[in-house]
């Protein structure tokens, strides 16, 4: 069961779900990346949630050092990476935001806003596919359950992503 209706379950080394990519896809102004997630095994290193490959842009269930959640993405002056303070509960429901509007990013957990940083310059764009539950790189695959996958070309609000995470994809 997902956090609505059903949700695929992801092994945490092969099972992906890959979209080919898109030209409404290749964002580099504006974005706003979610989902609700539900980790089986403690997230260490690098896990993907949905990520652009290869790291145009992303969000991992969690990161390194320090195995926090975190959006990142490869911007025309280099990779960056805004973690969250604390990792992810294990057999929990968490909702995963994560925004950047032109100057900043942000990273929401549960609809609070958690972290940010400056980012002026725009995301490279990439032509590779969309994953969820995995990237380009082996070894960091999410090991549990992802719902409600949301990727839109514009920053919401808090007040938007809390009411995404109240309402199903789809209405």
């Amino acid at each position: 069961a997902g956090k609505f209706g059903s949700a695929p379950a992801f092994n945490g080394s092969t099972a992906v779900v890959a979209v080919p990519n898109a030209t409404s896809l290749r964002l580099t102004t504006a974005l706003t990346l979610e989902a609700w997630v539900f980790p089986t095994t403690t997230p260490t290193g690098w896990r993907a949630i949905v990520d652009k490959n290869v790291d145009g842009y992303y969000l991992m269930a969690s990161s390194t050092p320090k195995n926090r959640p975190a959006i990142g993405g490869t911007w025309t002056a280099g990779n960056q990476n805004t973690p969250g303070p604390t990792a992810l509960p294990v057999n929990t429901w968490t909702h995963l935001a994560a925004t950047f509007d032109g100057a900043t990013v942000r990273l929401y957990v549960n609809g609070a806003q958690v972290a940010s940083k400056a980012q002026t310059a725009p995301l490279a764009p990439t032509t590779g596919t969309l994953q969820i539950g995995g990237d380009a790189y082996a070894g960091e695959n999410f090991a549990g359950l992802i719902d409600e996958v949301r990727v839109y070309n514009r920053a919401l609000s808090a007040a938007e992503i809390q009411s995404d995470m109240n309402t199903p994809a789809g209405g």
